[in-house]
């Protein structure tokens, strides 16, 4: 089951950059990250890289985490997503400093696997409630479950551009056979071997996650 995830194209290889090296640092000031799956429905999904990766992602990153959030800030700050009140006020009440994000996902992860899977898919559950009632505001909560979009329940942190990704990171990747002929992705495969999925772009990545 995905833990975070992050959609990647052949325009936005510095995480795969990260991942050959180390030491490097992105020249963007931060990344964000998602829990469960990308939000996008599989057949969307024709021409992306997707990354894969468990919690000690997150435990390893401490010093590097910016914020966390149970809603897609973006599409709160760009009017995407309206909660019937105050933005600024809003967007307070939804931030996670690390200590608050990581007990939440800690409990989350804790739950039954039909929780985890509506957790991991974006949908409202009800299992998953009492876990939000602990941390956020019933403002807060009302919109999550009110909401049709699954924006509304996309968990996302960010972290700045010194965080580390590593093998032990990465539980899978999966990328388009047509970029095996770039050099950077041909690298990659070599060095993470069984953890590179390839998929034919023409299916989908569905035709591997099924």
């Amino acid at each position: 089951m995905t833990i975070f995830s992050k959609i990647l194209t052949l325009n936005k290889l510095h995480i795969i950059e990260k991942i050959l090296c180390p030491a490097a640092t992105s020249e963007q000031q931060a990344d964000y990250f998602n829990i469960g799956n990308p939000i996008e429905n599989p057949p969307l999904l024709r021409g992306s890289i997707v990354l894969e990766l468990n919690i000690s992602f997150l435990t390893d990153n401490i010093s590097a985490f910016e914020m966390g959030s149970p809603i897609d800030t973006g599409s709160l700050k760009f009017g995407f997503l309206k909660p019937n009140h105050d933005k600024e006020l809003f967007l307070e009440m939804v931030h996670c400093d690390y200590t608050k994000f990581h007990a939440l996902t800690t409990e989350l992860f804790g739950l039954p696997e039909d929780a985890l899977k509506s957790l991991v898919s974006h949908s409202a559950c009800l299992s998953l409630k009492p876990t939000f009632e602990k941390h956020f505001e019933p403002t807060v909560i009302d919109f999550m479950y009110s909401e049709a979009n699954p924006h509304a329940r996309l968990f996302e942190f960010r972290l700045n551009k010194n965080y580390s990704i590593t093998e032990k990171h990465i539980n899978r990747i999966f990328i388009p056979n047509t970029y095996l002929s770039n050099q950077t992705i041909n690298k990659l495969k070599r060095k993470l071997a069984s953890k590179v999925i390839t998929y034919n772009p023409k299916y989908g990545i569905e035709s591997r996650t099924a």
